[in-house]
């Protein structure tokens, strides 16, 4: 199987291939802690995902989409899984520094 590979993308390149791939939605409910939900939109988990994800994840991420749009397969379950992720260690981050 072919294995594709986004190594040499510009961060922009990168934003406009999430962007492509990632399926259109208004808001994601995020969980953040037992009873606490954050709202995002697609732009945001685009952002967020730049912000957190390094070279290689965000290379391993696109191909991970490229897949599943290629398949017709929904992208938001796997989206919101890595989204919890990043949320829930940002949230951790905050509550060690105060």
């Amino acid at each position: 199987m072919e294995k594709w590979t986004f190594d040499r993308l510009t961060t922009n390149e990168m934003k406009d291939l999430l962007t492509l791939y990632i399926s259109p939605f208004k808001e994601m409910a995020i969980k953040a802690n037992r009873k606490e939900y954050i709202k995002i939109s697609k732009t945001k988990a685009i952002n967020l995902l730049l912000t957190h994800l390094s070279k290689e994840q965000l290379n391993d991420l696109l191909v991970n989409l490229q897949y599943i749009s290629k398949k017709n397969l929904n992208d938001c379950m796997y989206l919101q899984y890595i989204l919890t992720g990043i949320v829930f260690k940002d949230l951790h981050n905050i509550k060690r520094e105060a």
